[in-house]
């Protein structure tokens, strides 16, 4: 259910720059750009990356075209300079973006598959209830709340540190996504499109006394759970 589309509204690129990295991007050149070190032979880089030494040398030959590499002749050896223009920032930035989706769609993948007691809450869970016809703003930012039991909450953080996955029990960072462990003794789990996730009943009530009226209308619209009248009454009311 959960579908990332990359928001080119949020960083908008130079047209020209944006050609130019759009002619030379490719995996060959991402990783060089993401590996390379200063001082280093091609040799050295290949070995790294895993390409054949003819593969790197043509991309970084054609990378320094750009201004984003120099080749440096020292003795028998071609040593590689970095330099960080504009280019090379749009590379690291288009590969932290790359990271970031990884991340997010190996999260929603092992979610299915861990067999640990864990529930999404809170402006998640009415994401997934509501199936994206409302969706949080910490949704969107990627950042999902789940609740976990306290005997599986060690278990579920060796999982999320093994795929690299950034998770806080209580205090935000930019790192995305982000999964916020909230650990509990007891509590009931439903399933919804495969992900385990809060009952109905109890994010009604969680919305109700945060006065959603929004996240309600959504559940209400879908469930057919005659709520109209009690959140448009609570509202009046406040």
């Amino acid at each position: 259910m959960h579908k990332l589309t990359l928001d080119t509204n949020r960083k908008v690129f130079k047209p020209i720059i944006f050609l130019k990295i759009m002619t030379i991007i490719n995996e060959i050149t991402v990783s060089i750009v993401k590996n390379a070190e200063d001082g280093e032979s091609i040799y050295s880089l290949a070995a790294k990356i895993g390409f054949a030494y003819s593969a790197v040398y043509r991309w970084i030959s054609e990378l320094e075209k750009y201004g984003v590499i120099n080749l440096i002749r020292k003795g028998n050896k071609n040593i590689i300079k970095i330099n960080k223009t504009s280019i090379y920032k749009k590379f690291k930035e288009l590969d932290d973006a790359i990271s970031v989706i990884e991340k997010d769609n190996t999260f929603w993948k092992l979610i299915k598959i861990l067999r640990l007691k864990i529930r999404f809450v809170k402006g998640t869970a009415a994401t997934i209830w509501t199936k994206g016809s409302f969706i949080a703003g910490d949704f969107y930012d990627q950042l999902y709340f789940l609740e976990v039991d306290k005997r599986d909450a060690d278990a579920l953080k060796n999982v999320l540190r093994k795929e690299s996955i950034a998770y806080t029990e209580g205090k935000a960072n930019k790192k995305r996504p982000l999964i916020w462990i909230i650990k509990r003794d007891k509590f009931k789990v439903e399933k919804k499109d495969g992900l385990p996730v809060m009952p109905l009943n109890e994010l009604v009530e969680w919305a109700k006394e945060l006065h959603l009226e929004n996240i309600l209308e959504q559940l209400d619209k879908l469930y057919n759970l005659r709520l109209n009248a009690n959140y448009s009454e609570v509202s009046r009311n406040v």
